[in-house]
């Protein structure tokens, strides 16, 4: 009983493990979708990506609450100055790396996707760190 029931798990636990990485992007997929959650959520847009995946560990799955769950993804952005000429923003030499975390939420009816801006603090957050998706 246990050689036919030890095959069957096995089987169940690899199609699971790999359901639950196949809906989750990676990071490099997920370039377009930070540019158009940017330009919806700041009025200047970034020129480029300098890093992803800061940690080097992947996508962290997050527990937010007991109900829901998130993928974050980390990013360093270069952001250039700005001036304002006549209501509108120009491009002005220099600027900052800003890090930010892109937040998927795939339960979400509004919107999927968000930015929060700033690093992700393991040791502040470690409870709600459910894994890490490489």
């Amino acid at each position: 009983m246990k050689s036919i029931l030890r095959p069957i798990v096995f089987v169940f636990l690899l199609i699971f493990v790999t359901d639950l990485y196949s809906e989750v992007p990676k990071h490099s997929e997920m370039d377009k979708i930070l540019l158009n959650t940017w330009n919806k959520t700041f009025p200047v847009p970034y020129t480029r990506i300098l890093k992803r995946d800061l940690s080097g560990k992947g996508v962290l799955y997050y527990r937010r609450s007991a109900k829901k769950s998130v993928y974050i993804y980390s990013f360093v952005v270069f952001l250039p100055l700005y001036a304002e000429e006549g209501e509108r923003p120009v491009q002005k030499e220099g600027g900052r790396e800003i890090k930010l975390k892109l937040i998927y939420d795939p339960s979400s009816q509004e919107e999927k996707y968000t930015i929060e801006l700033g690093e992700f603090d393991e040791i502040y957050d470690a409870k709600g760190i459910i894994r890490w998706i490489r």
